[in-house]
């Protein structure tokens, strides 16, 4: 606090005559603060105390009986307390080694006079910020006014507090029609159909649903609730956009995709085995092959891109073998250090190496016993540990880390890779005479992109299994999964399944349109589809229809393929690539 009007008050000390006293009086009437030597304060001399005083006692009394003890003393006279306030009759401001001595009246004035500039300068604050908050609403209120879809607003009851111009649209009606109307009011009168506020009021979740307004148009609404800081509702934001036409022309599609379904699946077939499924001719011969060899004890070497399925299809060998009863051992050669994969294979006698279990242990291989062995990532096996799996495949037998004694075990060895062996061999990074021993029956797992008609049966298959582990009912519309379907996936299946999952966890809405997919996937980079501005619905069907064309003619190179993939008839696809103008070999 400023105490700049105060000056530094008078110091005297006990020892003062009283005639001193009566001197200083005359040249200064100010309080004076009388003080030991040692500067211990001992009260207050006030000039109409001490001549009260001086009138009755005379000049025969010391100077302490002439004092007013009445005093507290203070750094800040903002620390004053109102008890403070009604004790004492001077307050003294001890700051900087200087003392200020004020009489309790002059502190109150003081203080009151601070208080009340305080109040002045936070009226002119509180203004100015009134201003600025009357700006932003009115700004923002005309934002949500431009907004080509309805916002609408109610409080936790159910009372609509705003409703955007856009309800012109899509109601017919005002915004005056709806505000200070309650939703149940809304819903009872018809104006509103299938209200997603009143299921948000209900659950406090978010809730989407499609409405129709009386005079035909359909919306699609999703309803938010907004909660106060002691988690109690307080506000219910909806957003609803309008989707007629995308109605309409959906059911169309719907129309148009099942008849060519029904034509379609005269000259398909699907095979589905053990979450291994396909619609490919070559991965149907590759099954038939196993399921062939699946009976028969000789190796099985399955080749394929990571992701692509090599650990499904053993399996899918094992469960169609004598040894399906018997355990099925996997083993991935590339995630155990090499300093270990012996001991984890063929394990190792009690006493072995220093910190082995007392009572040795059993490695992968004897565990298999009676059943498969699948060696995964088989290139990432050492050299040295090489020479033990042949002899592993040539006599099923094997000795344990510091054992002495061979045990003989009755497996069947199915390998896998997705290196180039024949190079390796070539690099002296794998054995030749292992490679014939291990590839006596190879099967060859495509790579996704080489069967894109798999791609819908998987997206689906992998649609339903994680609605049911999530608790969803999530769809994904028939222009969305062309776009999944024209991904090249260079993580084949396991990239497929993450995505489909991605897809199921964030979902914002029932059912997952092109804005909704993953923001990495490729046809984000090839704008495919803009979102971005307001263009004739028309225009922008015509633009996403010749950019869905141009990728698949980049992709399939042929009329039929493209036809097959974008399941259509090839004449449609023909016609198609004629009204864009596109060059393309009308034989194929």
């Amino acid at each position: 606090m400023s105490t700049d009007l105060k000056k530094e008050s008078l110091i005297v000390f006990s020892d003062i005559s009283i005639l001193d006293v009566k001197s200083l009086l005359k040249i200064n009437s100010s309080p004076f603060i009388v003080m030991k030597n040692h500067l211990e304060i001992l009260g207050i001399l006030d000039e109409g105390f001490f001549l009260k005083q001086l009138d009755s006692d005379g000049l025969n009394q010391e100077i302490m009986a002439y004092l007013n003890r009445s005093f507290v003393v203070v750094e800040d006279l903002d620390k004053l307390s109102e008890e403070d306030m009604s004790t004492y009759d001077f307050v003294i401001q001890h700051s900087d080694n200087q003392y200020r001595c004020y009489p309790i009246y002059e502190v109150r004035e003081i203080l009151l006079k601070k208080k009340l500039k305080s109040l002045i300068s936070l009226n002119e604050s509180l203004h100015e910020e009134l201003e600025v908050t009357r700006r932003k609403v009115k700004e923002l209120t005309q934002i949500l006014h431009s907004s080509y879809d309805e916002i609408f607003v109610t409080d936790e009851n159910g009372n609509t507090l705003f409703v955007s111009e856009a309800c012109k649209k899509l109601t017919g009606l005002p915004p005056e029609a709806f505000i200070n109307k309650n939703i149940i009011e809304l819903v009872e009168k018809g104006l509103i159909v299938n209200s997603v506020t009143l299921k948000t009021m209900k659950t406090k979740a978010i809730h989407s649903a499609e409405q129709t307004y009386p005079h035909g148009v359909t919306v699609f609404c999703t309803a938010k609730p907004i909660f106060d800081e002691e988690g109690n509702l307080y506000r219910i934001v909806s957003n609803s956009r309008d989707i007629t036409e995308l109605v309409e022309m959906k059911s169309q599609l719907n129309r148009v995709n099942l008849r060519n379904q029904r034509a379609q699946h005269e000259n398909s077939r699907t095979v589905s085995f053990n979450n291994f499924i396909t619609n490919s001719d070559k991965m149907i011969k590759v099954l038939e092959l196993a399921e062939k060899v699946a009976p028969m004890d000789s190796s099985i070497f399955i080749h394929g891109e990571t992701g692509v399925g090599k650990g499904v299809l053993a399996r899918i060998i094992h469960d169609l073998s004598n040894r399906k009863d018997k355990k099925f051992i996997q083993v991935n050669c590339g995630a155990i250090p090499s300093a270990l994969i012996e001991s984890e294979l063929f394990g190792y006698e009690s006493g072995a190496f220093t910190g082995a279990n007392k009572h040795g242990k059993q490695g992968l291989v004897e565990s298999a016993d009676g059943g498969t062995l699948f060696l995964d990532e088989i290139g990432e096996m050492p050299l040295d540990i090489q020479v033990k799996i042949l002899h592993l495949v040539q006599d099923r037998a094997f000795m344990k880390v510091g054992g002495t004694k061979e045990r003989k075990v009755n497996i069947r060895i199915i390998s896998a890779t997705n290196k180039d062996l024949k190079q390796m061999i070539k690099n002296n990074q794998f054995r030749e005479d292992l490679y014939y021993r291990l590839h006596v029956v190879p099967l060859e797992i495509l790579q996704l992109r080489e069967r894109k008609e798999d791609i819908l049966l998987l997206t689906d298959y992998f649609l339903k299994k994680f609605n049911e582990k999530y608790g969803q009912s999530i769809t994904i519309d028939d222009h969305s999964k062309l776009i999944l379907q024209l991904q090249d996936y260079p993580g084949n299946v396991r990239e497929l399944e993450n995505v489909i999952e991605q897809i199921v966890v964030t979902a914002r809405k029932p059912i997952v349109t092109i804005e909704d997919l993953p923001s990495d996937l490729t046809y984000k980079d090839t704008a495919l589809v803009n979102l971005t501005g307001i263009i004739p619905l028309k225009k922008a069907l015509e633009e996403t229809e010749k950019q869905l064309l141009s990728q698949a003619l980049s992709t399939y190179k042929s009329t039929r393929k493209m036809a097959k993939a974008l399941e259509v008839s090839q004449t449609t696809i023909m016609r198609k690539l004629g009204k864009y103008q596109f060059v393309y070999d009308e034989n194929k």
